[in-house]
């Protein structure tokens, strides 16, 4: 079963949730986290392998160095941007608001958190961030809630660019994707209904 794409007004629902939600460390993080997933289109893998010092900062956002990852077996490196935007919505800044909370200086960015809010030393569970993504959507009344997988971020992100008409290597490039064949596939996906033939009819 394919991910579900993950829209921009699923974000935006998300996000409004936890907002709603009691100030706490999880709050924080995962806010960051949902943020972070979709508009650096990153795997699950990828988040959970973030480090303190592989976030550069930026007058204008925050660049992320990412060492090694799938499509990146020799690891020579690939870095993902994210240009600091509306507040309510911008992961740089929810990033930077994580990292003031939490008060880490140094080692993983997402780290899990347990029933006291008390964070721990380790990186995140890759696992944990499909348990968290089904949470959200269930607690959104999202009805495609077993469709949803860290996946949701990527293909979502990608979609939703298609939609909005941005350039397919600027899709590629932010999404570290090596085929092209991929890429395109999102990008029909995200355009199926906006440039259809029945619409000149």
């Amino acid at each position: 079963r394919k991910a579900k794409a993950l829209r921009l007004e699923h974000i935006a629902t998300m996000v409004s949730h936890l907002r709603q939600l009691p100030s706490s460390n999880k709050q924080c993080r995962d806010l960051a986290l949902v943020l972070t997933g979709f508009f650096g289109a990153f795997r699950r893998s990828e988040l959970v392998s973030i480090q303190v010092q592989d976030l550069l900062w930026e007058p204008e956002g925050l660049v992320i160095r990412m060492p090694r990852s799938k499509t990146d077996q020799s690891a020579f490196g690939q870095t993902r941007a994210l240009p600091f935007g509306a507040r309510e919505v911008c992961a740089a800044k929810a990033i930077k608001d994580w990292l003031e909370v939490a008060q880490i200086n140094a080692g993983p960015l997402f780290r899990p958190i347990n029933r006291w809010d008390q964070i721990k030393d380790k990186p995140l569970n890759p696992g944990s961030i499909n348990e968290l993504l089904k949470t959200l959507g269930t607690s959104c009344r999202f009805d495609f809630v077993p469709e949803l997988s860290s996946h949701s971020f990527r293909r979502g992100l990608a979609t939703s660019a298609a939609r909005e008409r941005v350039d397919f290597e600027l899709i590629k490039k932010q999404g570290g994707w090596k085929s092209d064949a991929t890429v395109w596939g999102y990008i029909d996906e995200g355009k199926q209904l906006t440039c259809n033939a029945n619409l000149i009819l």
